[in-house]
């Protein structure tokens, strides 16, 4: 594996898995669209699934993780529904039901940037998600309040967890990481640079033992975010984003 393609094979998202059908539930719910970003962010063309529930001034944005879908935010759906919000969801590309092959944080931030329209009520991002709010935010997305499930922080550390785990030589890996560095500027992978001058409210969520993204990159993002608030929660990365209490202290936060 020479240096492009591993950097290929690091932007190509896992193969999707089939819905559950709580997912299939949620999706049936939702007013489904469909909308093309040319040139795409890391495809040449990518047809972004869109999917909103409820109509109401204050709308709430889902921002899933790498690998996830939007459907995977079902059990916040009605709950914030309930609660009087407007919901938006999208699969980013490469993911769920939208196109492409590859993807990546500022691929995400580009999508949710569109689907928002320029300001929401709130924002919850999981994992990767989380970064990609950021970097929207950073671009001029404007967002009252701001939700984060296991949020991934240093990507680039994620890039030395991929060179790691496939075992990739060092020559290769130093040329990897020159072409990620090429690529994508110190102020799209470094969460906690970003975050330093927002003024916006932010929660935190993040288990101490999360397997999948460190508690340290919470931790990071706390302690940049000005006046954040980081809860731990002991229930892992991916059941966070069903744990009942998560979402009951989400909602609260999220209507102030």
């Amino acid at each position: 594996m020479d240096s492009a393609s591993a950097l290929q094979e690091f932007l190509r998202p896992p193969t999707p898995l089939r819905n559950l059908k709580r997912e299939e539930a949620i999706l049936d719910r939702a007013e489904t669209s469909r909308f093309r970003i040319v040139p795409g962010t890391e495809n040449d063309v990518e047809e972004v699934a869109v999917y909103r529930w409820g109509k109401a001034d204050r709308r709430i944005l889902l921002v899933h993780g790498w690998g996830g879908k939007a459907a995977q935010f079902f059990s916040f759906v009605g709950p914030l529904l309930e609660s009087g919000f407007e919901v938006i969801g999208f699969d980013a590309p490469a993911h769920g039901l939208s196109s492409g092959t590859f993807a990546s944080g500022p691929a995400f931030a580009r999508a949710a940037r569109m689907i928002a329209g320029g300001a929401v009520h709130g924002i919850i991002g999981h994992s990767l998600g989380a970064a990609a709010t950021v970097i929207a935010l950073a671009q001029g997305l404007v967002a009252e309040r701001v939700v984060f499930l296991s949020p991934a922080s240093f990507i680039e550390l994620l890039l030395e967890e991929f060179i790691r785990l496939r075992k990739i030589p060092e020559p290769v890996a130093i040329e990897l990481r020159q072409r990620f560095a090429a690529r994508y500027a110190a102020e799209i992978v470094s969460v906690p640079l970003m975050v330093k001058a927002f003024r916006i409210p932010v929660l935190i969520f993040h288990d101490p033992n999360d397997r999948d993204i460190p508690f340290s990159h919470g931790e990071a993002i706390a302690a940049a975010w000005p006046g954040a608030e980081l809860i731990p929660a002991s229930v892992g990365h991916w059941r966070i984003m069903r744990d009942q209490t998560v979402i009951e202290q989400t909602i609260r936060f999220l209507n102030g």
